[in-house]
């Protein structure tokens, strides 16, 4: 019982140290994407109403979410989920332009 306790923690101290930051991730949107990648985050980080960046991060610790927008004309859009040191882009669903 304690080596599945003690398995459990150092699994979630592995997450936790290997969560990406937005560096990573312009990094990761550049190589996955290329130039169009990068030219997309400047764009939103012009069009973002003074945060800066215009990428966001919501931290859990043990993963986190990328996304662009929400805080200006640009309507928020979640671009990927991060853990482990590895991205999982996000696939938009086409909602036929109703919101739910």
């Amino acid at each position: 019982m304690r080596l599945i306790v003690f398995l459990l923690i150092s699994l979630l101290v592995v997450l936790a140290l290997t969560n990406p930051n937005e560096a990573e991730f312009r990094a990761y949107m550049q190589h996955k994407h290329g130039i169009a990648g990068s030219l997309s985050l400047k764009v939103a980080a012009i069009f973002s109403a003074g945060t800066g960046s215009g990428l966001h991060r919501e931290n859990y610790f043990l993963f986190s979410r990328y996304y662009i927008g929400g805080d200006s004309i640009l309507p928020r859009t979640d671009l990927a989920w991060a853990a482990g040191g590895k991205f999982f882009d996000i696939e938009e669903e086409n909602t036929g332009g109703k919101n739910k």
